[in-house]
């Protein structure tokens, strides 16, 4: 499997458990051999979201091949403008169960 460099988006804003979430996310597509980059890691606590979604922008569009999005119940303006950018652009946005299936799938197939 040629590793794709994923970013990881979901809901941040009124989400209590956002970094346990993230958390969990990060280790299950890592493992499955994914690079993945994290808003939690690279936006700064004191930025207000203005400043944390244009950098992620930035990043998402520069660094990334694709998204993994987190479903979550909370309502994300800042995962659905990824990942309307991210489709635009033509990456390929999934869940982070897809991104999982698509790597036991293709270990299945190459094992």
């Amino acid at each position: 499997m040629k590793a794709r460099v994923l970013y990881l988006s979901g809901a941040i804003t009124n989400n209590p458990n956002y970094k346990i979430d993230f958390a969990v996310a990060y280790k299950k597509l890592t493992v499955a051999g994914y690079k993945v980059i994290s808003p939690l890691d690279i936006c700064d606590d004191g930025w207000d979201w203005n400043k944390c979604m244009r950098h992620c922008i930035e990043v998402l569009v520069t660094k990334c091949d694709a998204v993994a999005i987190i479903q979550s119940w909370y309502v994300s303006f800042g995962s659905e403008l990824e990942m309307h950018i991210a489709e635009k652009l033509g990456m390929p946005v999934k869940t982070v169960e897809d991104w999982i299936e698509d790597w036991i799938k293709e270990g299945k197939e190459n094992g």
